[in-house]
């Protein structure tokens, strides 16, 4: 059963401030646990997430090295190490909480909770042109291995070269789309009217409010134990 998708953005934001204010790995164990937890329960697409995201755990391995190298003390540089690693993964955990969602109801959720229409609009719009994007930059890679180049026989220092290359057209068929669907908005007179009616409006119920409340005892938790520690 899933819960209402602002409580949700709460408990994301929540995440996120915990992360950032908390330096210790063993004082942002606690959050990354109940982060497991809650995607757990969610039964967010995580696996889904981190098989797009196979290149990201790659950075994630040579920051963390970077980190432990980077200090004098390798004990130090692991400990900073492992927050990072662990800040990143809270993050990562936050994101897959807010993809078990679809695009529109987190702007139904942004809209109820004050956000102006205009800025949750553009949020739905950014989060429909991500896979846009690697929907150009793949065919334009499968349109240049069609012509006999074989990026895994080319050197590291080549490929970056080819990626960027390659970079231009996406950004320019991206920039082509948006200025047609900005033309398409002003036609139908988007912004004409400041109150807007919502198709299916999100209303709480019990364990909406169940949920809520445990969100709130929760960061008084963790805040607690940042008071203390």
């Amino acid at each position: 059963m899933k819960v209402d998708p602002r409580i949700t953005i709460l408990f994301v934001l929540l995440l996120s401030t915990f992360a950032v204010i908390f330096r210790n790995p063993w004082h942002m164990l606690p959050v990354l646990v109940s982060a497991i937890i809650a995607v757990l329960l969610a039964r967010a697409p995580l696996l889904k997430l981190l098989r797009r995201l196979r290149g990201v755990w790659i950075m994630l391995i040579f920051v963390t090295l970077l980190q432990t190298l980077a200090a004098q003390n390798w004990l130090a540089g692991l400990l900073i190490a492992a927050t990072v690693l662990q800040r990143l993964v809270i993050l990562l955990l936050g994101g897959a909480l807010l993809a078990s969602f679809s695009g529109h109801v987190l702007v139904q959720a942004l809209l109820q909770l004050r956000m102006p229409y205009q800025l949750a609009f553009m949020l739905s719009i950014g989060l429909r042109f991500v896979p846009l994007f690697g929907e150009s930059f793949r065919d334009s890679l499968n349109a240049m291995q069609l012509r006999g180049v074989d990026l895994r026989k080319l050197k590291f220092r080549t490929r970056v070269k080819i990626y960027t290359w390659l970079l231009m057209p996406t950004v320019a068929s991206g920039v082509h789309q948006a200025r047609k669907l900005a033309m398409a908005m002003e036609l139908r007179g988007f912004g004409a009217h400041e109150c807007r009616t919502a198709y299916a409006p999100l209303c709480m119920r019990w364990h909406d409010w169940l949920a809520l409340a445990l969100v709130i005892l929760w960061a008084a938790g963790m805040i607690a134990l940042r008071v203390v520690l």
